[in-house]
C-alpha cells in the first residue's frame, strides 16, 4: 500500500525520477512510487518502483562494487514474471535503481488481507513463478530470498521482485563472511547453514514454502518460537497438513531435504499445470480487489504530480507489514532440539485480529473515490484471470471495434477471442462501479464511452476506463404517458443511436448532444425492441391503439445510421399482422418472435420470406451454419431451426431456463434448473459436459455467454467461468462475487458484456459493474 511523503517536502528527485509516495522499507533501503519527472503521469503502468540506500547508511567502494556486479546480474533477468531493471547508478551519492513497478499487492499482502487462494489460482501462480525462475537460472542467477514480501500479484499474474540480493553463480565470493542473506521460514536448510552449496534448487525449495503460504495462509515452518523454525527447516519438516491435499505431493517434493531430489523449476512448472501461461489469471475476487486499490492508489498519486500539487496531503497508511523478516544479519546458531512451542496468548491473537481489520478499513479509505464521481473500485474476477494490465507487460492496445450487446450479430452470446484478448480492453481500464438512471437496457462497449440504455429513450455515457459519467439523456413519455422499452444502444462512428418514443435519434458519443431531429413512423407507435446489424437499426412497434382497435398489428422499419450525426435514412417500413417480441437480424434476414409464431424478413426490402407455426423465444442466430436457435418455453429445451425454411431441425436440453449461447464453433451453451452449465453441440445434438459452480456460489443464473476460450455465467450473486472443452475438476471453475453497494441486492442477474478478459455487468436498476472476467 502508499505512504503519503512527509507534509511540505519539496518533490525529490532521484535521478531522473520523481517520488510520488513511499511503498516500503527494508534493512538497507526503502522504495517509492516514482515517475520521470519529464514526463508525469497517472497511468501506474508507466510508473516505476525506485529503491535506494537508505542515506544513513556509508556506502564504501566494496559495496558499490557488489551493487555495480548485482546491476549487471538483473540487467540479465528478463521475462514475463520478471519485474524487470529500467535504469541505475551505482556512482550517485546514494545508489539507486528503478524496476516496473506492479500495480498490485505482494503474497504476504494478498493472503493477509484477502484469505488462502484457491487451489486453482495456486496452480497458476507456481507455474507462473516456477517458469519464472528456470529463465532466472537459465542466465545464472539466483533469486536467494523468495518468500511471500517479494512476489507481486499483477493483473495478468506475479511477478519476482528484489533480486538486489540476487548474486551471479560466479560471484559468491563477494558475499561477507558470516552473513547469510533470507528471510527466515523461506529458506532452504543450505541456504539456511551458510552452505556456498546454494544452487538452483534452493530457489525452488523456498518456491515450495511460498506456495504452501498462499495455499493455507501459513508457511509450512510456522512456528512463534524463530529457533524452533531454524530447527525444522534444518531437517526439512514441513506442515502440509493445513495445504489442500491436491498440492501436497508437489509441494512435498519442492520441500525435501536434499537439493537433487527436489524438481527443477521447469519440471515444477509442468508438475503444476504446464501449458501456455493463462490468457487470463484466475486471481480470486478478493485478490482483484487489492489490485483495483492498488492501480487506484496510484493514479490518485499520479495526479496529483501532473497536476503540479504535492502528494503529501495523501491520506497516510502504514506500510503492511510482511509475513516474515526481511533479512537475517547474523548466522543463526542451530538449536540441538526444538523448542517447545508455546500457545499464543490470547490477547495476541486479539490484538492481531483488530490490526488487520483496521489496516484493511484504511485501505477503502485510501482507496475509494472522494471526488462524488462513480467508479469506486471494486472487486473483480478471477480471469481466469484478470489478464491485463500488469506492469510487468506491455501495456494493453486501445480497444479498436465497438463490442457489441449479445455478443455481436446474430445476438449469439459470443464474445469471440475479443473476450479475452488484451488488445479489445479499453485504454487505461481498471475495475469500476457506477449508477445511472439509465435502467432496463443494454449496454455497447466503444473503445473510450460505454453507452447504456434505458427506458423512454433514456442514455448515459460512462469513461469506459473509471465509470465517470460523461453525459446523460433523460427518458420521456410520449403523449399517453408511456415510457418505451429499453432499446439498442447502437454506436456509429462518433455517435450513437437509440429508439425512443419518436423514433431513432443520435447523439455525441462523448458529449451526448442530439444531433437533429428523430426519424420515427409517428406517434400511433411504440418502440418494442431494436437490433443493430451493417451500419441499419432495425426497430420493431407496436400499435397504442391495439386494445381499443382489437388487432395485434406490428411495424418494422429500418433506418440507415448517418456516420456524419444525424438521425439516420430509412430505407423501408414493413407492416406486419402480428405484435412482435424480439427482433434478431443475421444473414440477410430480420427475424421477429411473436405469440405462437416466428417470422422471417429479408433485410434489404422487409417483405416476408418465411414463417413458423411455433414460438421461438431467445432467440440467436449461429452464422456461419445460418441456423436458428431458441429456448421452447414449453418444452424447456433448445430448439434448433433451420434459417431459411423455419423448419425444425433437432431438440436438446432439459429444464433450460435462459437463452442459448451459440459460438462459432459451434457449441451451444445452455442452463437448466438456474444453476447447471451444459454445453451441447449444434449440428448433432450431442451432450459435450455438464457441471454445476461450486455449491453456494450461485443461487440463479441469467446469461450465459462465450468469452474466447470459456463459457461464463452470470447471476445475481456471481459470475462464473467453465473451460468451454469442460472442467476436468472444480480447480478449473473460477468465480467473481461483485462487490456492490451496501444496501443493494440484487434481485435478478445482470446483463454481461465481456472484452479483453474484463467484464462489465449491468443491473436493471441502472448499476453497472465491472471487475476481471473469472
Amino acid at each position: 500500500m502508499l505512504e503519503s511523503l512527509p507534509a511540505g517536502q519539496s518533490p525529490r528527485l532521484i535521478g531522473p525520477y520523481r517520488l510520488l509516495a513511499r511503498l516500503g522499507a527494508g534493512g538497507m533501503g526503502e522504495v517509492h512510487l516514482a515517475c520521470r519527472a519529464d514526463a508525469p503521469t497517472a497511468d501506474p503502468h508507466r510508473m516505476v518502483a525506485v529503491k535506494t540506500v537508505r542515506e544513513d547508511l556509508e556506502v564504501d567502494g566494496d559495496f558499490r562494487t557488489r551493487f555495480r556486479r548485482e546491476i549487471a546480474a538483473a540487467r540479465t533477468v528478463d521475462g514475463p514474471g520478471v519485474a524487470r531493471l529500467l535504469d541505475a547508478d551505482a556512482d550517485a551519492s546514494s545508489p539507486w535503481l528503478a524496476t516496473e513497478y506492479v500495480p498490485g499487492p505482494s503474497l504476504a499482502e494478498a493472503v493477509v488481507r484477502a484469505g488462502a487462494l484457491p487451489v486453482g489460482a495456486v496452480r497458476a501462480l507456481g507455474a507462473e513463478l516456477a517458469r519464472a525462475l528456470d529463465a532466472v537460472h537459465g542466465v545464472q542467477v539466483l533469486h536467494r530470498d523468495l518468500k511471500p514480501a517479494n512476489v507481486l500479484l499483477g493483473s495478468a499474474g506475479p511477478k519476482l521482485i528484489d533480486f538486489g540480493i540476487a548474486q551471479a553463480f560466479e560471484a559468491t565470493a563477494l558475499t561477507s563472511t558470516g552473513l547469510v542473506v533470507g528471510s527466515p521460514g523461506f529458506m532452504s536448510p543450505e541456504h539456511l547453514m551458510g552452505s556456498r552449496a546454494v544452487v538452483p534448487a534452493s530457489d525452488v525449495f523456498c518456491l515450495g514454502a511460498v506456495l504452501a503460504f498462499a495455499a493455507s495462509g501459513r508457511g509450512p515452518f510456522h512456528d512463534d518460537e524463530m529457533a524452533a523454525v531454524i530447527f525444522r527447516i534444518s531437517r526439512a519438516e514441513a506442515d502440509l497438513d493445513p495445504v489442500p491435499e491436491q498440492l501436497r505431493p508437489v509441494l512435498a517434493r519442492c520441500l525435501r531435504l536434499d537439493p537433487a531430489e527436489r524438481p527443477s523449476a521447469a519440471e515444477l512448472a509442468e508438475l503444476l499445470g504446464g501449458g501456455e501461461p493463462p490468457e487470463v489469471f484466475p486471481w480470486p475476487g478478493g485478490v482483484l480487489s487489492l489490485l483495483a486499490e492498488s492501480g487506484e492508489a496510484a493514479r490518485r498519486a499520479g495526479e496529483a504530480a501532473a497536476s503540479g500539487a504535492g502528494v503529501a496531503d495523501l491520506p497516510t497508511l502504514g506500510p503492511v507489514v510482511p509475513y516474515s523478516p526481511t533479512a537475517m544479519s547474523d548466522r543463526p546458531a542451530l538449536p540441538a532440539a526444538p523448542v517447545e512451542r508455546r500457545r499464543r496468548p490470547w490477547g495476541a491473537v486479539v490484538a492481531g485480529a483488530v490490526a488487520v481489520a483496521v489496516l484493511a478499513t484504511a485501505g477503502v479509505v485510501l482507496l475509494n473515490r472522494t471526488d462524488g464521481q462513480a467508479g469506486a473500485a471494486t472487486g473483480g474476477a478471477g480471469g481466469p484471470s484478470g489478464p491485463s494490465a500488469s506492469s510487468g507487460t506491455t501495456a494493453p492496445a486501445t480497444l479498436s471495434e465497438v463490442v457489441l450487446p449479445y455478443g455481436g450479430k446474430g445476438r449469439a452470446n459470443d464474445f469471440g477471442e475479443a473476450g479475452t484478448d488484451r488488445a479489445y480492453r479499453p485504454a487505461g481500464w481498471s475495475p469500476w462501479l457506477a449508477r445511472t438512471e439509465a435502467a432496463n437496457g443494454s449496454c455497447a462497449l466503444s473503445p473510450e464511452v460505454l453507452v447504456c440504455s434505458g427506458t423512454g429513450g433514456a442514455l448515459v455515457g460512462l469513461d469506459a476506463s473509471d465509470g465517470r459519467e460523461l453525459w446523460s439523456v433523460p427518458g420521456r413519455r410520449d403523449e399517453f404517458g408511456i415510457m418505451a422499452n429499453a432499446q439498442y444502444p447502437a454506436v456509429v462512428g462518433d455517435h450513437v443511436h437509440v429508439t425512443g418514443a419518436a423514433g431513432v435519434t443520435a447523439y455525441g458519443l462523448r458529449d451526448g448532444v442530439r444531433k437533429g431531429p428523430p426519424t420515427g413512423p409517428g406517434p400511433d407507435w411504440a418502440p418494442k425492441r431494436t437490433d443493430f446489424a451493417d451500419g441499419v437499426l432495425y426497430t420493431t412497434y407496436f400499435r397504442l391503439d391495439q386494445v381499443e382497435s382489437g388487432t395485434n398489428d406490428g411495424l418494422v422499419t429500418a433506418v440507415r445510421l448517418d456516420y456524419g450525426g444525424g438521425a439516420g435514412r430509412e430505407l423501408w417500413r414493413s407492416p406486419v399482422d402480428v405484435t412482435p417480441e424480439e427482433i434478431v437480424v443475421a444473414n440477410g434476414r430480420v427475424y421477429l418472435s411473436a405469440l405462437g409464431t416466428l417470422v422471417a424478413l429479408d433485410a434489404r426490402d422487409g417483405r416476408e420470406t418465411g414463417r413458423a407455426a411455433q414460438p421461438c423465444l431467445d432467440m440467436s442466430v449461429h452464422e456461419p451454419t445460418g441456423s436458428v436457435v431458441c429456448r421452447d418455453q414449453e418444452a424447456e429445451a433448445v430448439v434448433v431451426l433451420d434459417g431459411g425454411s423455419l423448419k425444425r431441425l433437432r431438440t436438446f436440453g432439459q429444464a433450460v431456463t435462459v437463452r442459448p449461447a451459440v459460438n462459432t464453433a459451434g457449441l451451444v451453451a445452455t442452463v437448466s434448473g438456474r444453476r447447471r452449465v451444459t454445453v451441447y453441440d449444434l449440428t448433432s445434438g450431442t451432450q459435450r459436459w455438464s457441471a454445476e459452480p461450486p455449491a453456494g456460489a450461485v443461487t440463479q443464473v441469467g446469461q450465459v455467454v462465450f468469452a474466447g476460450d470459456r463459457v461464463v455465467t452470470a447471476a445475481n450473486d456471481a459470475v462464473v467461468s467453465y473451460p468451454a472443452a469442460g472442467p476436468r475438476s472444480d480447480d478449473e471453475i473460477d468465480s467473481f462475487a461483485p462487490k456492490l453497494p451496501d444496501g443493494f441486492k440484487a434481485e435478478t442477474a445482470g446483463e454481461l458484456l465481456a472484452a479483453g478478459g474484463a467484464l462489465f455487468l449491468t443491473f436493471p436498476d441502472g448499476l453497472v459493474v465491472t471487475g476481471y472476467l473469472p
